[in-house]
């Protein structure tokens, strides 16, 4: 029983420092590739993907793009916009997943969104409340209308003077006078209003518009009130300013029912913020509860392709290292020596937990790049510290089938490279590395609690005493054990 936990110990730890080895190098590869970056940004256009939207938007951003045009800004680098474009590409080829969405891209370029950018791909957490208010800011600057875009004026030209406007209108609106001999103009209906008396006509002028009260309308009926929650309009008349008579939910909804009709996006929001919603914050709610349920998804998605990168670093690690458990069990049977060994080095690996992994949620940064690295440069010296003599390399095997085949490839590619295939190929169809791999590829939290608890059961207890008599004991009042 001591012998086979003592080999269970060994196992068990090999298969942590693998462990811990293989996930530093995943991570090192997420900091610096900023997966959880790409993985996000693919989740948003996974629910943003709608091509009825593409028209609309893009004739939005060229606008907003031709405006912006005229100012001075500074031009990206020429490595920075290399590596941006590199990371699309991985995004959009590697990453299975929908075509590019502009109103994803719209939406990536909003203040709201674009502070949360940490290096060259986009933040990798983005707050629920802070996606919603972008969205819906991002969908208020689009144009709906199927028509095109109004054009823009020039830069430095000035805008038409309202009071010229109306006077134009009301020059256009007044009829040229008769010739000489024409004959007089029809008389004008019964229920027509008769004209207003000139300006020089000696009657008392009108009050101040201040002062005045205002004009029923025609037909005797009294003014509507204004709804519930509207902006007064501003003295002295004229219309109130755009969107001040509209409660925020109205003018969600009002934005909702603008969008073209076969959108899918136009569909859910409508599903989401329907007839029984009663505020903006029950909106907000709701809203705010669907991009979650999609980043609950996007974590699933992260965690899925992370473990397939880590199994496959674990059977790459394992074939370097000729980490046969086969052989490694083997080992540890024959060799007492190595077995204390083994023994001691577990105890101090299980003094000290491994470093977590970064959470989804937090950002990737330059620190946990080297801490990562770090990590694994720890568990590298370990692994190759044991006596169990684990090092990287691969050697071509003694014996070999087919070695006329072999020698023909010797002769096109190279006793070199012909001696690495062998040899990973015959570690490739080993069971022992198999297994060695699917353990690694489990995790280090796994394999570390399973070492606390048969470190703990091989040390638990104390070794029984030898037995003593007690003192002034006889013969005959001795206890027998």
């Amino acid at each position: 029983m001591g012998t086979t936990l003592d080999i269970a110990i060994g196992l068990v730890s090999v298969f942590f420092l693998l462990s811990v080895l293989c996930s530093a190098i995943y991570e090192a590869l997420a900091g610096v590739l900023r997966l959880r970056a790409l993985n996000l940004a693919q989740s948003i256009e996974i629910m943003l993907a709608d091509r009825a939207l593409d028209p609309h938007v893009l004739r939005s951003l060229a606008a907003r793009d031709a405006v912006a045009r005229g100012a001075a800004e500074p031009r990206e680098p020429i490595t920075t916009r290399f590596i941006r474009r590199a990371a699309e590409l991985v995004r959009v080829r590697v990453m299975p997943g929908p075509p590019p969405s502009p109103l994803a891209a719209a939406l990536r370029q909003h203040p709201l969104i674009k502070d949360l950018k940490y290096g060259w791909v986009g933040p990798s957490y983005i707050p629920s409340h802070a996606f919603v208010a972008a969205l819906i800011d991002t969908l208020r600057h689009i144009d709906w209308h199927d028509g095109a875009a109004p054009s823009l004026p020039q830069a430095g030209a000035a805008a038409p003077a309202p009071l010229l406007v109306s006077g134009a209108a009301a020059l256009a609106a007044t009829p040229a006078p008769a010739p000489a001999g024409a004959a007089a103009p029809a008389p004008a209906p019964a229920d027509a209003a008769a004209p207003s008396p000139p300006a020089s006509a000696a009657e008392p002028s009108p009050p101040p518009a201040s002062d005045a009260a205002p004009a029923p309308p025609a037909g005797g009926a009294a003014p509507a009130p204004p709804p519930a929650g509207a902006a007064a309009p501003p003295p002295g008349g004229g219309a109130a300013l755009p969107g001040c008579d509209e409660e925020p939910l109205d003018e969600l909804k009002g934005l909702i029912e603008r969008m073209p009709r076969e959108s899918d996006l136009r569909r859910a929001l409508a599903t989401i913020v329907d007839s029984t919603v009663r505020d903006m914050r029950e909106a907000n709610i709701r809203l705010e509860r669907w991009f979650n349920d999609a980043m609950d998804r996007a974590a699933g998605r992260y965690k899925r392709r992370t473990q397939l990168i880590i199994s496959a670093t674990a059977l790459v690690l394992c074939i370097g290292f000729n980490a046969d458990s086969i052989k490694l069990a083997s080992a540890l049977s024959r060799d007492a020596v190595v077995r204390a060994g083994m023994i001691a080095a577990a105890q101090e690996m299980a003094k000290s937990a491994p470093r977590a992994a970064p959470h989804e949620s937090g950002l990737e940064t330059d620190e946990d790049v080297m801490a990562a690295l770090s990590q694994g440069g720890g568990a590298h010296s370990q692994l190759t510290g044991l006596d169990l003599k684990i090092t990287w390399g691969v050697q071509a095997p003694e014996q070999t089938s087919a070695p006329g085949l072999w020698k023909a490839f010797s002769a096109i590619l190279g006793q070199g490279v012909v001696a690495w295939i062998r040899g990973v190929l015959d570690r490739l169809l080993s069971p022992g590395i198999l297994i060695t791999a699917a353990a690694a590829s489990l995790g280090a939290p796994f394999w570390f609690d399973l070492l606390n608890k048969l470190v703990n059961l091989r040390t638990v207890g104390k070794s029984p005493e030898p037995y003593e008599p007690p003192k002034g004991a006889g013969p005959d009042n001795s206890v027998n054990r």
